[in-house]
């Protein structure tokens, strides 16, 4: 395996960890979706998440 085939490995195992971790804060987040601020956070760690997945589907 080559110095681009291991980047790209650990970025995609990178970008995976990351959007996992923002799924599960999400989910916890649910709890609390009556708080407007909560509601904030949720909203833009779902963002996050996306991009995430985007990122991904570029490796």
């Amino acid at each position: 395996m080559n110095i681009e085939e291991k980047w790209h490995k650990k970025m995609d195992e990178l970008t995976h960890e990351a959007d996992m971790l923002l799924m599960v804060m999400n989910d916890a987040l649910k709890v609390y979706q009556d708080n407007d601020e909560i509601c904030a956070i949720s909203y833009l760690s779902e963002i996050i998440r996306k991009k995430f997945d985007e990122i991904r589907n570029l490796f």
